[in-house]
């Protein structure tokens, strides 16, 4: 059949195992964005967007964190809290599966993973049926290239930046027989300088916090992939990945409390000096069996990853212009996640054009978190325990999963249909399990309109599940400029989300427009309360109607442009939760950038954005932008690759949120070191 000829060749970049459950499509070039665009027969559910990081010049030097905000309807803030289409809560995932590594830290994760490691980003608005239903708005992949033996068996890269930041990495690419073996390693050495003033006034007065630190975390990164041709037709792959991440810092916290009139009521400076190290080790076993039809297949993945999350923190109270010292205290904290996943798929065409999948995925999450506090007497360094700031909590979540899919194609039209079906039970240290069964539908239906286009239809449910931080009822005081405490009433946030997309390839002009619809109930958000701690809280109901535009157009041979645009209207309806009235603001994000063809061996690209002011349950968070440039050139017949790239070069990324509401008006300023230059040398045998 001539839907068979098509797609053998994709099947074929399928059978690698460690990427057996990413969406794998037609490949189209929209800048530096590869769009996974329709599957014939829409066997994957949707379109998906990749970004090739080694070709994307101003990232390529930088943090995932930098690299996600080249793709479309994708921001990322300073702490690297990813937004995509207007949500703070996609689904991210390494290798198709959910890491503990990429939750609550995530953002601290991200600003610091050098971008070149997983250097493919994908992102879709309708993940396979296969992926976990975590995520609203999508699901963000972190992936390797697939490296086979045309590849160079080693590539160095070394890199310096400003600030006497460095980053050294190697890739391994060796297959000798029916091994396939590949190892890479990074090293960085980052530069952190952060700024924060915050003045928040109520009826009893006016206080005002400012807070400078800097850090100079030190990041490893290692992960290794052997797999085995047991035989033609199976692939055992096993994979072992980590991480660390190491730095101590010093920050002095100002504050000042200020009476109605003016006056000082009360001022003092908090000195904060703060160890942190967060490691995380991950280890997986794959086997993908082939049938005679290359359609057909069975896969079997586990895997186990572990994130360890641990502060220690000594304060001191000065009272300021005196050097005296009035309080000493310290806190200890520890977290620990181990996660362990297990998943079967089975694909299997059958006659007349039906395509059939199912299979389970196995969840277990078990966490423990500690927070040690003690007062440090003045006169004798004494420790007191604190009892009110100290605690020993746990949590466990069990989750089985199945899905089913079924894909019917007839000439230029295909539909799909499928279901996944779950069984999630949680508890806590001393409470009894609480269990619960909930389904999350999903049907496309896709038209080729020509040759040049495709039209797609969508609708699909998925789920925002609160990890164990958020479930946490104890406060979190380690941050005093960032009080926050989770709360153990939390509901399961669900999502309905229908899309209507466009995709036209033309030969030196594509895009991609597409209107979404995202509905959410039990919303999950973090409102500040009159004593300044941030609370997490389901805030009712919110929606989201959006329309997304994304292009490429390559007008001359030597230049390419690229651009994208969001628009979208937010509201949030807190009423039932005792908001005083419904909210919304119309919000956008536009993106471009340049490629510019120098010669046949050097590169320039300039690319941007800006984001408008953000809808959040008390206030707003403020428009920011970003200009970046890159430069690369290439030598000996492109075997060496100088990159020079410099990021965020007016400075346009402070964040201002403001929140407004009857009894207090907060206006917070937070920016970063972000301003940052890089030459990277990569040598390729």
């Amino acid at each position: 059949m001539k839907r068979n000829r098509i797609i053998i060749p994709v099947v074929a970049l399928l059978s690698h195992t460690m990427y057996a459950q990413t969406p794998v499509d037609m490949n189209l070039q929209l800048q530096n964005v590869e769009i996974q665009g329709k599957r014939i027969a829409g066997l994957n559910g949707g379109e998906v967007k990749r970004l090739q990081v080694d070709k994307n010049l101003s990232s390529m030097t930088g943090t995932v964190s930098e690299a996600f905000r080249q793709m479309p309807s994708l921001v990322t803030d300073i702490e690297g809290g990813v937004t995509y289409r207007g949500s703070g809560k996609a689904g991210m995932l390494i290798n198709g599966i959910p890491y503990g590594l990429l939750e609550e830290y995530s953002g601290d994760v991200l600003i610091q993973l050098p971008a070149l490691f997983f250097n493919r980003i994908s992102m879709s608005a309708l993940p396979d049926i296969s992926l976990v239903p975590d995520g609203d708005a999508g699901v963000l992949n972190l992936s390797s290239t697939n490296y086979t033996k045309s590849d160079s068996p080693l590539t160095v890269t070394l890199g310096a930046g400003l600030q006497e930041r460095y980053n050294a990495g190697a890739i391994v690419n060796l297959h000798p027989g029916k091994f396939h073996i590949v190892g890479k390693y990074n090293y960085r050495k980052e530069y952190r300088e952060r700024s924060f003033d915050k003045t928040t006034k109520t009826d009893a007065g006016t206080t005002i916090m400012n807070n400078n630190a800097s850090a100079r975390p030190d990041v490893h990164l290692a992960d290794l992939s052997v797999g085995y041709d047991l035989t033609s037709k199976d692939l055992l792959t096993v994979y072992g990945l980590y991480h660390l991440m190491d730095y101590s810092r010093y920050g002095g916290i100002n504050n000042k409390v200020l009476n109605p009139d003016g006056s000082v009521k009360n001022q003092m400076t908090r000195h904060r000096y703060n160890d942190q190290r967060q490691d995380a080790y991950a280890l997986e076993a794959r086997w993908n069996h082939h049938f005679s039809n290359p359609l057909d297949q069975l896969s079997v993945t586990f895997n186990y990853n572990d994130f360890g999350y641990d502060e220690d923190n000594y304060y001191e109270n000065e009272k300021p212009g005196t050097g005296t010292i009035l309080k000493k205290d310290n806190m200890f904290i520890n977290q620990d996640k181990h996660n362990y996943y297990f998943s079967a798929a089975f694909s299997k065409l059958f006659a007349d054009e039906w395509y059939f999948k199912a299979g389970y995925i196995g969840r277990i999450k078990d966490e423990t978190y500690r927070t040690e506090t003690n007062d440090i007497g003045l006169d004798d360094n004494t420790w007191t325990p604190v009892a009110n700031k100290s605690y020993d909590y746990s949590f466990n979540r069990n989750t089985h999963l199945l899905y089913a899919s079924v894909d019917r194609r007839w000439d230029r039209f295909s539909a799909e249909a499928g279901l996944q079906a779950e069984v999630n039970a949680q508890k806590f240290k001393t409470q009894k399990s609480n269990t619960r069964f909930h389904v999350y539908p999903r049907v496309k239906f896709s038209l080729q309109t020509g040759n040049a286009g495709s039209l797609s239809l969508s609708y699909l449910q998925r789920v925002i599940r609160p990890n164990g931080a958020d479930l946490s009822p104890f406060t979190n005081y380690s941050d005093p400029t960032h009080l926050s405490q989770g709360n153990p009433d939390l509901k399961d946030e669900f999502i309905h989300s229908l899309e209507l997309s466009y995709l036209l390839v033309a030969n030196r002009f594509r895009f991609s427009p597409a209107i979404y619809y995202r509905n959410k109930s039990n919303r999950i958000m973090e409102v500040i309360n009159e004593e300044s701690i941030w609370q997490k809280e389901n805030i009712g109901h919110s929606q989201a109607l959006g329309f997304e535009l994304s292009g490429n157009w390559n007008p001359i041979r030597i230049l390419n442009i690229g651009f994208s645009g969001n628009v979208y209207r937010d509201e949030i309806d807190g009423r039932t939760v005792g908001y005083e009235e419904k909210k919304s603001m119309v919000c956008t994000d536009l993106k471009g950038s340049v490629s510019i063809y120098i010669t046949p061996t050097t590169e320039f690209q300039l690319d941007g954005f800006f984001i408008s002011d953000q809808l959040t349950p008390q206030g707003k968070i403020k428009s920011h932008s970003s200009v970046n440039a890159g430069l690369s050139q290439y030598f000996m017949h492109r075997k060496l690759r100088a990159n020079l790239s410099i990021n965020n070069i007016f400075d346009g990324l402070e964040e201002t949120s403001l929140i407004d509401t009857s009894k207090m008006h907060m206006e917070q300023v937070r920016n970063r070191d972000a301003r940052v230059t890089w030459l990277t040398l990569t040598y390729s045998l």
